[in-house]
């Protein structure tokens, strides 16, 4: 099995997100959001997952709190959602589908 920080490491590093609710809301209503991750602690859940049902955007409800998503995103500071805007070749994407 694939190691889900892994995935998430290189989704960062080659590709392109946005961290937090602001830029996560605002990429929502923008850009051409791939994935939605969210941690199990994520404060706006509700909100963002409306937001996304809208727009028909997967999201990735994590298993992991905010500061662990932090730390696996390379992050010195939690890190409750972020948005995926390019994978950048990780195959988040693939990955999130097998896990659904």
């Amino acid at each position: 099995m694939v190691d889900f920080e892994k995935v998430i490491k290189n989704t960062v590093k080659k590709g392109k997100v946005k961290f937090g609710t602001k830029q996560t809301k605002q990429a929502i209503n923008g850009s051409n959001v791939q994935l939605i991750v969210m941690s199990n602690n994520c404060p706006h859940t509700s909100d963002i997952t409306k937001q996304a049902k809208k727009k028909n955007i997967p999201i990735y409800h994590s298993n992991s709190k905010s500061i662990d998503l932090g730390y696996a995103c390379g992050k010195t500071y939690a890190i409750s959602v972020f948005s995926v805007i390019e994978d950048g070749g990780s195959n988040i994407l693939n990955l999130v589908k097998k896990s659904g």
